[in-house]
């Protein structure tokens, strides 16, 4: 009985150290917010016409019609079929 008791414990001992010594934060996993001119500008160069792109937030994919500065200018059809465009800054976009 002793025994199984002494072995009980040190199971629990490894089984405690083992999930005590793993890290409790977890990375993020987003993508980093453009910060600088720079970055930006290395942002507006990768997309061109034509790219496929979707909000970083999530939602349907949408073509590249055109890029004027810090604005894209995106295409898509919704689930009903129905076209739609809009402008959205190029910080909000992530390229496919």
């Amino acid at each position: 009985m002793f025994l199984l008791k002494k072995r009980t414990t040190i199971a629990t001992a490894v089984i405690l150290g083992t999930a005590l010594s793993m890290p409790l934060s977890v990375t993020a996993f987003a993508d980093p917010a453009l910060s600088s001119p720079a970055v930006q500008s290395q942002a507006t160069a990768s997309l061109q016409h034509g790219d496929l792109v979707r909000l970083r937030s999530g939602g349907p994919l949408m073509t590249v019609a055109s890029i004027r500065g810090n604005q894209v200018d995106c295409f898509w059809t919704d689930g009903e079929g129905q076209s739609n465009a809009e402008s959205f800054p190029i910080e909000v976009l992530l390229k496919y």
